[in-house]
């Protein structure tokens, strides 16, 4: 099993779902599930845009966490 794999009856997100809580447009959400920041599944066929991109929320979680930087960091 992948680090990317839901955990057992983990919630798996739209992706509009994601950019709301992340307070982010659904384009960044698209560029960081591209970019491979954001793990995401994919459900059908097709490009990543369309409706079947779903994101677990541990996803969402350790690229929070990921994303935390430090005081002294800050400008």
């Amino acid at each position: 099993m992948s680090d990317t794999a839901p955990a057992p009856a983990e919630k798996l997100l739209p992706a509009a779902e994601v950019a709301e809580a992340l307070n982010v447009s659904l384009t960044a959400v698209y560029r960081l599930v591209r970019s491979g920041d954001l793990p995401s599944h994919r459900f059908g066929k097709g490009k990543v845009r369309p409706r079947g991109v779903r994101i677990p929320e541990s996803a969402i979680e350790a690229y929070l966490n990921d994303s935390l930087i430090a005081p002294s960091e800050v400008a």
